[in-house]
């Protein structure tokens, strides 16, 4: 089967999608200016010269507008993480784990307005809930991310002892209902880390660790804030430590 070429835009096609672009920068400007809140269609129609009515053709309400900005800025942060990593020999698992996590935490806090309307926005209908069709965005999106970390530690898991060069022990895990098993195994399943139970309680509480440490220093509400680098650092030492591996050097200890 040969290949589809993908469709040159015309010339409607091109502007159409220019001024997307260009909305979307601006409520980006508006979001780093002065926070999410600040996001209005009517004050980007006015910036662009536009009438409120035609901006509505592109984008037919706050929300839509919304959902394609954290798109783009998931993409942003994902494509960002993938740079870094890819630095690295691609067997080193354990290294590339260790750069996605520094190059999330770096993008965080050097974005700090885009990481708050990306990772502290609730859907009003979900009543708190992460569960969301993994098929709309932005949670296609924020699912793409997060198998960032998902399939790196899935290769991990996969490679025999000597391509690791180190056994990676079972980890030890709390007593757990079935229900909680199939639920922990079904979530990291979703994000690309194909793995026992064990493994996927392991990487959902690393996650979450990680998440809850860098949203603190995102928020201004790390009690560390002289050291925030040094903290992080430590407690990816201590999780390294867990699968019995030495990070110091890798890390640094100052």
């Amino acid at each position: 089967m040969e290949p589809v070429t993908p469709k040159t835009p015309n010339r409607r096609e091109r502007v159409r999608n220019a001024t997307v672009a260009e909305i979307k920068s601006v409520a980006r400007d508006q979001l780093t200016g002065d926070g999410p809140g600040a996001i209005s269609l009517r004050a980007i129609a006015r910036d662009m010269g536009m009438s409120a009515p035609a901006l509505y053709r592109y984008f037919p309400s706050l929300e839509a507008l919304l959902v394609a900005l954290v798109v783009d800025l998931y993409d942003e942060l994902r494509g960002f993480m993938e740079t870094a990593c890819a630095e690295l020999p691609e067997g080193d698992r354990i290294g590339r784990l260790l750069v996605a996590a520094k190059s999330f935490r770096a993008w965080a806090v050097a974005h700090r307005p885009e990481f708050t309307l990306m990772f502290a926005s609730v859907d009003l209908h979900s009543e708190g809930s992460a569960h969301h069709d993994p098929t709309a965005e932005p949670h296609a999106a924020a699912a793409r991310f997060s198998q960032v970390f998902g399939r790196i530690f899935h290769e991990l898991y996969r490679q025999t002892d000597e391509e690791r060069g180190f056994p990676l022990p079972t980890p030890a895990v709390p007593n757990m209902s079935p229900g909680l098993q199939a639920e922990l195994v079904a979530c990291a399943h979703t994000i690309g880390a194909d793995v026992p139970v064990e493994f996927s309680y392991m990487f959902l509480t690393y996650w979450i660790r990680l998440y809850g440490v860098v949203a603190m220093e995102v928020h201004g509400q790390l009690p560390v804030i002289e050291h925030p680098d040094l903290l992080f650092n430590a407690m990816l030492a201590e999780m390294a430590a867990q699968l019995r591996v030495d990070i110091t050097e890798w890390i640094g200890t100052t």
